[in-house]
């Protein structure tokens, strides 16, 4: 199925983004970091500051704070992918060298959501690593301190790692 995206702001009809582009583009979180900041800035940038601000993002750090590796990983892939993929949808307009690379009209007159699903915050939130160092960290200072048998360390770290096996991949209410 593709047919053309309405604009958010309600226009004359259809901008020329069409839809299974649209949903692609949003599926790479490097071209959502991008999108964001081309929205954000308001005003064309180039490729180096994109690949500092998406590497920031990705590592949740501050630009300045990004190290020459990831500037660099993010770089190859801006260039290499992710640019030519957007520029080709209709998303973003630069030359090749990727310069003043800016959104398109059709592409700033979008309405992206850009916040995290629920789900990954949940699963960015879990507390089971930490209940489970934390209770490794008992029965193994119970058996040094020799309040616990062997048997019985082993026996508990069975359940716990069942029950958050089983914890880690039920599905989760809303």
């Amino acid at each position: 199925m593709s047919v053309a995206i309405q604009s958010s702001s309600g226009g004359d009809g259809p901008v020329d983004i069409e839809e299974d582009d649209f949903y692609e583009m949003l599926g790479n979180p490097r071209r959502r970091h991008v999108l964001r900041h081309l929205r954000e800035c308001g005003c064309p940038v180039s490729i180096g500051e994109l690949a500092e601000h998406v590497a920031a993002a990705e590592h949740g750090i501050s630009v300045a704070e990004v190290t020459h590796a990831q500037r660099k990983s993010a770089y190859t892939a801006l260039y290499q992918n992710h640019l030519v993929k957007l520029a080709d949808a209709g998303f973003v307009r630069a030359d090749r060298r990727w310069v003043d690379v800016e959104l398109t009209a059709a592409a700033a007159d979008l309405d992206f959501d850009f916040a995290l699903p629920e789900e990954e915050e949940i699963r960015r939130s879990t507390p089971y690593p930490a209940a489970l160092s934390l209770f490794g960290l008992a029965l193994v200072a119970g058996f040094f301190a020799e309040l616990l048998s062997p048997l019985t360390v082993v026996a508990s770290f069975g359940v716990v790692f069942v029950a958050l096996l089983v914890l880690s991949v039920s599905p989760r209410s809303r």
